[in-house]
């Protein structure tokens, strides 16, 4: 965010950052949730107020500005968006939006105790529980192992950081102690996640999902970061051991031929079907 993303956002009279789209500035809720754990992260290392202040002036507008009703709360996005052959016109929702809501709200909660963020991130879980088909975010892997889309329309393509994104979220909210539900959600998508890691790996590099879509190399070093956060997280070693093995992948020629060849086929056959 501090990086990569100021530049790119214009702030409204309220300090929410909006990206500018073809259709315009909008509000996009994964990067307003950005915003406000960089404000979190910030008051966590230096202790200031005024960045405490900031992270729950932005979650007190994620709430005002949901759509909640009296068993779900969604954030849905306002643009129409394209991911490979999955078309979303607005308004859809997202398991890395929701995730991300999670997240915040959990930490507002420990934060200050109020249970509104607690209420509201329980309610933001709904679509977690939902399949796909019927509105919500859950898919499943070729051996019915549960996900959890970040782009749900069409058969289960599964974007890997978007999945494992969505998983912290649903750990934020259960290391609060009172949703055990997402807890239970968050230890099925990681045994999940355990049995289908293989499909992401293309024996040279990542894929950004179940297409096999190679992924740029800040994805693929996104990536191992997640993986070794997961794996820190968990305990659990198959995350390390692709870890490791995806940080070799790196350093090997093979990769700058086959990523080449990939990525040019797999415009040359959008371009096609176009």
């Amino acid at each position: 965010v501090r990086l990569g993303m100021y530049d790119a956002f214009d702030f409204d009279s309220d300090g929410i950052p909006r990206y500018r789209y073809p259709s315009g500035l909008q509000y996009n809720i994964t990067f307003i949730c950005h915003f406000a754990l960089y404000q979190h992260s910030r008051h966590l290392k230096f202790g200031r107020a005024e960045d405490l202040k900031l992270f729950l002036h932005v979650s007190d507008w994620i709430i005002e500005h949901g759509q909640e009703t009296d068993d779900s709360f969604l954030f849905p996005y306002a643009f129409p968006y394209t991911y490979s052959y999955v078309r979303l016109s607005p308004p859809w929702i997202s398991a890395l939006g929701q995730g991300r809501i999670l997240s915040v709200l959990a930490r507002a909660y420990e934060l200050t105790g109020n249970d509104r963020y607690l209420r509201v991130a329980l309610k933001a879980m709904t679509p977690f529980e939902v399949a796909v088909s019927e509105g919500g975010v859950q898919a499943r892997y070729p051996d019915g192992g549960i996900a959890f889309e970040e782009y749900p329309g069409g058969a289960p393509n599964v974007v890997l950081n978007g999945f494992i994104t969505s998983l912290v979220g649903l750990y934020d909210l259960g290391e609060t102690g009172k949703a055990r539900r997402a807890a239970e959600l968050f230890q099925q998508g990681i045994q999940s996640l355990d049995n289908n890691l293989h499909r992401y790996d293309l024996g040279y590099w990542s894929a950004y999902d179940l297409t096999g879509l190679v992924t740029t190399g800040s994805y693929h070093l996104y990536h191992i970061m997640q993986l070794w956060a997961l794996h820190e997280m968990t305990g659990n070693e198959t995350f390390k051991k692709y870890t490791s093995k995806w940080q070799g992948y790196r350093k090997g020629l093979r990769f700058h031929i086959f990523f080449l060849y990939t990525r040019c086929h797999t415009r040359l056959m959008r371009h096609m079907k176009i």
